[in-house]
Order: C-alpha cells, then structure tokens, then sequence
C-alpha cells in the first residue's frame, strides 16, 4: 500500500506525473497549466506558505493564463516565455512539492 502522504496528494502527483509525460523535448502549453494546477492545489493545503511561494503560485498562474488563452486560439508565443515556463516545468514543481511535503518550505 501506499505511504498517506502518496494518497492524501495524489491529485498534485498525477498531474505532475502528466507533465511529465508530456514534457520530452520541450514544455508543452497544457503541462505548464498542468504543474501551475498541481503546485497551486498543492500549496492551497498548507496552513503557511511563505511569501516567495505565493508569489511563485501566483505568476504561474499568470504564466498558466496565457498559455491556454494562446493554446485555444492557435497563436504563438515569443522564446522569453519558454524560458520562463521552465520554471513551471515538472521538476521544479515536483521539488517544491516534495520540499514542502518533508518540512524544508
């Protein structure tokens, strides 16, 4: 069986393991929304949450906004924005989840 901290994040889990999934050479426009989701789901559980995570939280989901907004309109967006996506790729995301999960954030 699963350890409890497995089952009671399973949501945040299986849509990192999504982004995963998806994320071979590059980033895709549905795992940033994807890892933004899970981190933001993730955090919304905790009783504190610093200030520099919230803000994380919070730009991705600005990031996350106009990359479905683009997605669904089939329009393009310019390289600065990939680089800063990678910051909601899913390894970043899964560290911040299994940081906060041990007590280190």
């Amino acid at each position: 069986m699963f350890p409890p901290v497995v089952i009671e994040n399973l949501d945040v889990i299986a849509l990192i393991l999504l982004g995963l999934l998806v994320e071979k050479q590059y980033i895709s426009r549905p795992a940033i929304w994807a890892n933004v989701a899970a981190i933001n789901i993730h955090l919304y559980d905790y009783s504190f949450v610093s200030n520099w995570l919230t803000w994380y939280a919070n730009i991705g989901l600005l990031v996350a906004g106009l990359a479905l907004y683009t997605y669904g309109f089939d329009e393009s967006l310019p390289g600065w924005y990939y680089t800063l996506a990678w910051a909601y790729s899913s390894i970043p995301v899964a560290a911040i989840a299994y940081l906060t999960w041990s007590g280190a954030l």
